[in-house]
């Protein structure tokens, strides 16, 4: 009998010793999933001519300030500018991520189209109604978000999206992104809750020297829907990455979500 109960107590001190082991050992790679998901996510969507290793690479020290508080997610656009090139020919609506404002050859992705109407100064979109249920998808399949941000493009289709109700967002923010009327328009048309966005809170950055997409294109988006603020940078077509910006990216989605 003492023979068993001295059996007992020593398993009992093993198992209890590897608790305590086990309770000070380095996280599995389940616990760090599980870490992750507590962060807030955030949808990311590039401008045209990016993609979303190049999105998420440019503005790297954005990126990293943010990645401390939230998880950040970055979406391919379904479109292929090389595949559009070959078959098309070059537009000249690019979007870079850099302070000349140059437009860059059509590699890369997009969200939707930009192509001449039938007169001068007068454009028509394509592709908006394909951009919307693949990202309505995508949010279905890996979902949910609770922000979205975008740059340029991604920006429109990412406030269109938001203020809609397509997608279950709690904020919305963009930089050097244009307002863009067919994109709302095609988000109206599947959202079945338009009323879900519209007091979001969003906030849009542009550049004050940004020769591609003018700031009252800027404010006209900060104006569609929810309750969106306007934030003007000294610098041109790109997602701003200086601290005072990226600070105030930070304590909006904080205060959002």
């Amino acid at each position: 009998m003492r023979h068993a109960v001295a059996f007992l107590i020593i398993l009992s001190l093993s198992y209890f010793s590897y608790c305590i082991v086990e309770s000070f050992a380095s996280p599995t790679v389940d616990d760090n999933k599980r870490l992750t998901m507590s962060k807030p996510r955030i949808l990311c969507l590039h401008g045209k001519s990016q993609t979303a290793e190049s999105f998420s690479k440019k503005i790297g020290g954005a990126r990293r300030k943010l990645e401390r508080v939230f998880d950040l997610v970055f979406l391919d656009a379904p479109i292929d500018l090389e595949d559009k090139s070959n078959q098309m020919g070059n537009e000249n609506d690019s979007c870079s991520n850099t302070d000349s404002g140059q437009p860059i050859m059509n590699t890369g992705r997009a969200w939707f189209l930009r192509e001449q109407g039938t007169e001068p100064g007068i454009h028509r979109y394509t592709k908006l109604d394909e951009c919307i249920d693949y990202v309505i998808q995508h949010v279905k399949d890996k979902g949910p978000y609770d922000g979205i941000m975008g740059f340029s493009q991604g920006g429109t289709v990412a406030t269109a999206l938001a203020t809609s109700g397509c997608i279950p967002v709690r904020a919305v923010l963009t930089a050097g992104a244009p307002c863009v009327e067919e994109a709302f328009e095609a988000a109206s048309q599947k959202s079945s809750s338009l009323n879900d966005g519209i007091m979001i809170p969003k906030l849009h950055l542009a550049g004050e020297t940004d020769t591609m997409i003018p700031t009252e294109s800027v404010a006209r988006l900060a104006e569609k829907g929810g309750n969106g603020e306007l934030v003007l940078h000294e610098k041109g077509h790109l997602f701003p990455t200086r601290a005072i910006y990226v600070d105030q990216m930070v304590q909006f989605f904080q205060s959002s979500l």
